[in-house]
C-alpha cells in the first residue's frame, strides 16, 4: 500500500512538474537572421536560413521563459561567394564555427518582448538586451526584431577594402518561428 500511495505521488509530482514547462522548438523553415554591414563603397547582407534552438514556455502564465539559439557562421550567404568565403576567414569560423544566444530573462508586454541575454560569438561572451516583436497564432510564436552588433566588440578584425576598413557596426533583423 505504501509503495502504491509513493507511486501515486511520484506520478502526480512528475505530472505537476512537467504540466508547468513545455519547449518550443524554432520552425528553422520559417525563420531567418539577417546582416547588414556598410563600407564607404558599398553596402551587402547575408541571411541564414538554418537557424536552430529552443525556448521554454510556462503554460501557467503562457508566457516564454527562457530562449536559446544557435546558428553556424557558415550558413550566412550574402548572394556572393568570394565575400562569404572572405568572411569565414576573418571571423575563424573554422576556430569558431558557432553564435550562440541565451536568455532567461524575458518580459512580455502585450505584443512586445524584451530580452537580456548573452551572445556567445568569436569566443567572446556579451550580455546584450533586445527588443523585438511577438504575436502568437495557434501553436505558432513569431519574435521579429532588430539590433546591432559591434563587431570588435568581439574581437574580430575588421577587413578592409582599398585601405578602408568596413564599418565597425553590424544591423541584425532577426525572424524566429517556435512550435
Amino acid at each position: 500500500m505504501k509503495i502504491k500511495l509513493s507511486l501515486l505521488a511520484l506520478i502526480f509530482c512528475l505530472k505537476f512538474n512537467f504540466a508547468q514547462e513545455i519547449q518550443l522548438k524554432i520552425e528553422t523553415e520559417e525563420s531567418s537572421i539577417k546582416y547588414k554591414g556598410d563600407h564607404l563603397l558599398h553596402s551587402w547582407e547575408g541571411i541564414n536560413n538554418n537557424v536552430n534552438g529552443i525556448a521554454i514556455l510556462n503554460s501557467k502564465s503562457n508566457k516564454i521563459e527562457k530562449i536559446a539559439i544557435l546558428i553556424y557562421v557558415r550558413d550566412f550567404d550574402s548572394g556572393n561567394s568570394g565575400r562569404d568565403a572572405h568572411s569565414l576567414e576573418v571571423l575563424e569560423a573554422l576556430k569558431y564555427p558557432e553564435i550562440r544566444f541565451y536568455s532567461e530573462s524575458i518580459k512580455i508586454v502585450e505584443d512586445n518582448v524584451k530580452f537580456k541575454g548573452t551572445f556567445n560569438f568569436h569566443g567572446i561572451k556579451i550580455e546584450k538586451e533586445l527588443i523585438g516583436n511577438m504575436n502568437r497564432k495557434n501553436d505558432i510564436w513569431k519574435i521579429s526584431g532588430n539590433f546591432k552588433l559591434i563587431p570588435s566588440d568581439f574581437g574580430i578584425k575588421l577587413p578592409s577594402f582599398l585601405s578602408v576598413k568596413m564599418k565597425n557596426l553590424l544591423d541584425i533583423d532577426y525572424s524566429i518561428a517556435l512550435k
